[in-house]
């Protein structure tokens, strides 16, 4: 190998750490943001949802928290690190990808888009291409893990037209209080197991942030094109059990 391919491998290993370093930061923020919202206990009606706005219920409860918590609170992340100063949150974000099953351009709706994460020198692109996505799902029954799994294969499959750093995160909305974040998180290890469209290296793995929230967790997979490269999702596991009414 030579100098110049092993120079550009190790600075690529570098952003990938510091990366990952800025990401986590933004992952323990979009925690403190959640203890918040269990602080503040607002209450989400289904009905209300259903009769006066033409939103899915998943949607709302995306946007309440994006809206109410997410850039209310902003203040809190830049004291954490100032280089998060100008971090931006939006939801409905579209991007393009190539479907690797049929070769055709699409779109892909995302979530949350986490923009400007002041990395853009490093990896050399606009900051417009360069963000953090977070796909969330309403887990109601153990039944529904599957539709979050499906997030997961979106994101190994998915062929994107720009940047996509090798970070991912989800967000789970569990509304029954029969679920906590243990036997979610083991279910939906049980049925990565058994899915071979999703190349998975790590299950979820729990992992602490400076907080007393103990429903995150990562996990590794690998793209299932091209290099195969890995990526890292973080997933947060949030308890709406005692927030959301009929």
């Amino acid at each position: 190998m030579s100098l110049n391919a092993i120079a550009f491998i190790n600075n690529r290993k570098k952003v990938v750490v510091l990366t990952n370093d800025r990401i986590a930061h933004i992952i323990s923020y979009v925690i403190e943001c959640y203890n918040l919202l269990l602080v503040d206990k607002p209450s989400f009606s289904k009905s209300f949802v259903a009769q006066h706005t033409t939103f899915h219920f998943e949607d709302y409860l995306k946007m309440e928290f994006v809206d109410n918590y997410l850039i209310k609170q902003k203040h809190i992340l830049a004291t954490k690190l100032s280089s998060l100063e100008q971090v931006t949150f939006n939801y409905e974000t579209i991007q393009r990808f190539t479907d690797t099953s049929d070769g055709k351009e699409k779109s892909d709706k995302i979530d949350v888009y986490v923009n400007k994460i002041g990395l853009k020198d490093e990896w050399a692109v606009d900051e417009e291409h360069l963000y953090l996505a977070i796909e969330c799902k309403r887990i109601s029954t153990l039944s529904d893990c599957q539709d979050y799994i499906g997030d997961i294969e979106k994101f190994s499959t998915r062929d994107y037209s720009k940047l996509r750093i090798p970070f991912e995160s989800q967000i789970a909305f569990i509304e029954s209080s029969k679920l906590d974040h243990i036997s979610v998180s083991n279910n939906i290890n049980k049925r990565l197991q058994s899915t071979p469209t999703v190349l998975t290296k790590q299950l979820l793995t729990s992992i602490a942030f400076n907080s007393p929230f103990k429903g995150s967790y990562f996990s590794i997979h690998k793209k299932t094109f091209k290099k195969k490269e890995p990526f890292k999702i973080f997933h947060l596991l949030f308890d709406y059990s005692q927030l959301i009414t009929n």
